[in-house]
């Protein structure tokens, strides 16, 4: 087994990428939802561990690393240096040394200005020491004979009898800040694309101005060109599979079960692939750039004082556009505590389909008003602060690295959507085409479980009867249409605005208000409770999903009684 181990950021994953091509598992380590990567290079098992700084564990990441190490017999570790922070990587090279199991060292991103005489630096170490670029594919080649020539013999370790003492700490920098001197020259700094971005609030204008160009084109433009092409796709084979099951004797309940049911689950996935394809692929190329990191050190400071890390920034900036993505982005923050608050803040987060109703009440009962529609980011921003505060104050302890600008690696980028792409629609496919079938038996069936036509007689409207007294104190009345255009909106907040046309004509302006604002802050959609359990266990999503309807319901009330009074 050879294991591919270095800092964040230091480009494993690439090389992994290059030398594994399509042979990829992922693995989650027991009890964490870290996980690291598996691959196979001839008959090679070879595995990506998550990114280190030392072997004495602070995060989840961390500590996945160091126990796949301690657990497992290694034949040899691949040691990933980026050349433009070697000062930093070598602290984890010597610690790695210190357990004796076979090592070569991969000085990657060999294309920059920095000088490293590898050479000496590998006589100084005693250890083989290749030169690579995984942007330009050099030393790939020569680093695959060598793991395929080389024989490894194993011998066991002890991990815990590392020295690790603040004066073993001290010396070490000592030594390795003798070596940095000896083998390498110091690059000067004369990109003037990383120092235009020393600039703090040029910087938050270019990056606004980024991405909302980036995202209105891609997300808007090009993604929904894509989705007619292939929505014209779907009517064409919808029209004939039409053809085939009218000829069929198949009774009207299997065809539109057929219809109604699994196909319309399987176009719900369809839909959303063009945009999520298109989201995935711009954050692997902001994160191969640096950006991200950049991004992050600049929001710092304000984000902690509503104990949130800038670790956090882009998934709740994601949670604009969609909620499950933006859940599922949470696996690049280091504390799994952080990591959890940020998972219950994000749907309280207007997305795109909670816009869509947003759009549709303003439009409708507000003659499209800035302000009414300010109001409900500001309300959800206000509401973020408040529950942000009751959480643990995240670790202070966490490194923030300060990543180089540079130019990303478009092929990589590509490849890491597609495997995301791979692992996001497996995991949710099987739960939306389910809930699909039971929307459709909801609908579909009456109290005797016999088909019917009239939605007055389905199981639906029968527990929309039963349930929707619980909306009168903010609706006013008792509105069982209200129930299920709510209700619609578990399986896609999109649904609601289709379904809203029904009860339009029972809402005043303040009703109105109040049964929007319960929309955006009740339960979130079927696909971001599916991505919410996948990161955090059914039962803190059972809880979550609770003190969801409950604030919604609260503030829901309050406004409407405020409302009342006031007008």
């Amino acid at each position: 087994m050879v294991v591919l181990v270095g800092n964040p950021n230091c480009g494993k994953t690439s090389i992994f990428n290059i030398i594994t091509k399509s042979s990829l598992q992922t693995g989650n380590y027991n009890g964490v939802t870290v996980n690291y990567k598996i691959g196979y290079y001839k008959n090679i098992k070879i595995v990506d561990l998550p990114g280190i700084y030392s072997l004495n564990p602070y995060t989840d990441e961390e500590k996945v690393t160091i126990n796949f190490i301690k657990e497992n017999k290694i034949d040899l570790i691949i040691n990933v240096i980026d050349i433009n922070s070697l000062n930093r990587s070598l602290y984890l090279t010597t610690r790695l040394n210190d357990l004796k199991i076979p090592m070569i060292i991969l000085l990657n991103k060999c294309e920059s200005n920095y000088y490293v005489d590898y050479k000496l630096l590998e006589s100084i170490l005693n250890t083989k020491v290749i030169m690579v670029s995984t942007l330009k594919n050099i030393g790939i080649n020569s680093f695959k004979e060598y793991i395929l020539k080389e024989k490894y013999d194993y011998s066991s370790f002890n991990l815990e009898s590392s020295n690790n003492t603040d004066e073993d700490i001290i010396n070490r920098y000592k030594n390795i800040d003798i070596i940095v001197s000896k083998v390498s020259k110091n690059k000067k700094e004369n990109s003037n694309f990383n120092i235009l971005f020393k600039y703090k609030y040029l910087l938050m204008i270019l990056c606004l101005l980024l991405f909302i160009l980036i995202y209105y084109f891609l997300i808007n433009i090009l993604g929904s060109i894509i989705l007619d092409r292939l929505n014209s796709i779907i009517n064409y084979f919808i029209y004939y599979l039409n053809i085939i099951m009218n000829r069929s004797n198949l009774s009207i309940f299997f065809k539109r079960l057929i219809f109604d049911g699994i196909i319309s689950g399987i176009i719900n996935i369809i839909n959303f692939i063009p945009q999520l394809f298109f989201l995935m692929f711009i954050i692997s190329i902001l994160e191969d750039t640096g950006l991200i990191g950049r991004i992050s050190i600049l929001f710092n400071k304000l984000l902690n004082k509503i104990n949130i890390s800038s670790n956090s920034l882009y998934s709740l900036f994601l949670a604009c556009d969609c909620s499950a993505l933006a859940i599922l982005h949470t696996r690049t923050i280091k504390s799994e505590s952080e990591r959890k608050k940020v998972i219950f803040l994000i749907p309280l987060i207007p997305c795109c389909a909670k816009l869509s109703i947003i759009v549709f009440i303003i439009s409708t009962f507000y003659n499209n008003s800035f302000l009414i529609f300010l109001s409900f980011y500001i309300i959800s921003i206000l509401l973020i602060i408040i529950l942000s505060k009751l959480f643990k104050k995240s670790n202070s302890n966490l490194i923030l690295e300060i990543p180089n600008i540079k130019l990303p690696s478009i092929k990589n980028s590509i490849k890491n959507t597609f495997n995301k792409m791979k692992s996001f629609i497996k995991k949710i496919s099987t739960v939306m085409i389910f809930i699909s079938i039971l929307n459709f038996l909801l609908v579909s069936l009456d109290k005797t479980f016999s088909y019917t036509n009239s939605i007055e007689d389905s199981l639906l409207y029968i527990i929309s009867s039963r349930l929707s007294i619980m909306f009168k104190p903010f609706l006013g009345i008792n509105n069982k249409e209200a129930f299920i255009s709510i209700l619609s909106g578990l399986f896609a907040k999109e649904q609601v605005v289709s379904t809203i046309g029904v009860v339009g004509n029972s809402f005043n302006y303040i009703t109105a208000y109040t049964f929007c604002l319960f929309n955006i802050f009740t339960l979130p959609c079927i696909n971001t409770i599916s991505a919410m359990k996948k990161e955090c266990g059914l039962r803190l999503t059972i809880l979550y999903n609770l003190i969801y309807i409950i604030i919604s319901y609260i503030i829901s009330i309050i406004l409407f009684r405020v409302l009342i009074c006031l007008l």
